[in-house]
């Protein structure tokens, strides 16, 4: 029990509030622009991808995005991009989000993925965002190369918000 205890007020004191709390609110034009994956769980879709830069942007209509991600590929070193809409789907809160390719298959947004972003520095410097089970998680960053210490803080928030980091990989440095 106390052990129980002590570990709930480490986990804590990483927190200003806790991850994925309802709480948590996204200014969107905070949230744009550039993004660096470096830490993720594994996944079919990325188990090539070394490095992942993610452009997000504003679009011309109200709670629409544009997604840029550049992917480095491990075995060539080469570059793939994949282009995708986001729409938030909670405007006000700004936590969730579809993710659909353009084209064709978006028709009607039946080709997409919803995701959460659980946690986020309150200068807008990381965010942390999963799909809803939590099965596949991400944690972006402005720094390309944060330090082995900011990414253990992360990591330890990633945990606080209910994620499975025991099989992490470790992207963009």
């Amino acid at each position: 029990m106390i052990r129980a205890l002590a570990a709930a007020l480490i986990l804590s004191a990483f927190a200003t509030s806790p991850a994925g709390a309802q709480s948590l609110t996204v200014d969107m034009d905070r949230f744009d622009g550039r993004w660096f994956e470096v830490a993720r769980s594994p996944n079919d879709i990325q188990r090539d991808c070394s490095r992942s830069q993610i452009d997000f942007t504003a679009q011309g209509r109200a709670h629409r995005y544009g997604v840029l991600v550049t992917c480095t590929r491990r075995a060539d070193r080469e570059t793939e991009l994949l282009r995708a809409n986001a729409r938030v789907t909670d405007p006000g809160a700004n936590t969730s989000l579809r993710f659909t390719l353009p084209g064709l298959l978006s028709f009607g947004g039946l080709a997409g993925q919803n995701y959460r972003i659980l946690d986020r520095a309150p200068d807008y410097g990381w965010a942390i965002l999963a799909l809803p089970d939590r099965s596949d998680w991400w944690i972006w960053h402005r720094s390309q190369s944060p330090s082995a210490a900011v990414r253990e803080q992360l990591l330890a928030r990633a945990r606080a918000a209910g994620l499975d980091t025991g099989r992490v990989v470790h992207t963009g440095r």
